[in-house]
């Protein structure tokens, strides 16, 4: 994770030692969850996409900000070079030892040089837990090329306070949900353009989403062999546990 205003929000020391501790509690493993899986699918059409567009030329250069235990970023080594940084030097120990092929730095994304620029910058539920969202996104745009493509994951807001699910802030974290509108203008303001919005995995237990994420209605489309459809539905009107957006520089 990355918090690029040093002495906002909890101690840096507290935040690295969380971070480092939740990573290596939660990604630390083969086995996907869910989400992770929706992530990888989402991130991995995408990339595909910007492989096969007529202004790349060669293998992508790729970073991962915020990588974690670099699960995501190494799903993509395929497709051409990937760099990934995070905040706590014991998520990149471990990153380094599991992902060889995938180049890892350890630090805040604002005093870790990595050699830009880059095609596609990638982000799994960082922003949400970084004191300065704005310094965040434009660091994101000053690393692409012109042209390049941000993909943008974060939870879901709307979701998440409809979830029995949610847990109490833990020490050493920052949690502040960005809204789409607020996401928008700063995506905007830092120079991306042609914003491609959706969600990613129905969650919610509260209110509507109790109705549509029932295992009645749930249970009803998937006789129907619509369960994916009905996922996909739900995606499209933004009712998954994290938003995503793909966005283009320039």
């Amino acid at each position: 994770m990355e918090n690029p205003r040093p002495g906002a929000g909890p101690a840096l020391e507290r935040q690295v030692r969380f971070w480092g501790e939740w990573n290596l509690a939660h990604h630390a493993f083969s086995q996907r969850g869910h989400l992770q899986l929706r992530q990888l699918d989402w991130v991995r059409r995408r990339a595909e996409r910007l492989t096969r567009s007529t202004d790349q030329d060669g293998p992508l250069r790729v970073l991962d900000l915020g990588c974690g235990t670099g699960w995501l970023g190494a799903s993509l080594t395929d497709l051409g070079e990937v760099t990934g940084t995070d905040l706590a030097p014991a998520a990149i120990e471990h990153a380094q030892r599991e992902f060889p092929d995938v180049r890892f730095l350890a630090g805040g994304f604002w005093e870790v040089p990595p050699s830009g620029p880059f095609d596609l910058v990638i982000s799994s539920e960082v922003i949400a837990h970084v004191a300065d969202q704005q310094a965040f996104i434009r660091r994101a745009a000053e690393l692409l090329r012109p042209g390049g493509v941000f993909l943008l994951m974060t939870q879901n807001g709307f979701v998440w306070r409809r979830w029995s699910e949610l847990k109490p802030t833990s020490e050493g974290m920052i949690r502040d949900w960005p809204r789409l509108g607020d996401l928008r203008t700063m995506l905007n303001a830092s120079g991306f353009t042609d914003l491609r919005v959706r969600s990613l995995q129905p969650a919610g237990d509260q209110g509507v989403l109790r109705v549509l994420n029932s295992r009645v209605l749930r249970g009803g489309f998937r006789v129907l062999r619509l369960g994916t459809v009905w996922r996909s539905v739900l995606e499209r009107v933004l009712v998954g546990r994290d938003l995503a957006i793909a966005a283009r520089l320039g």
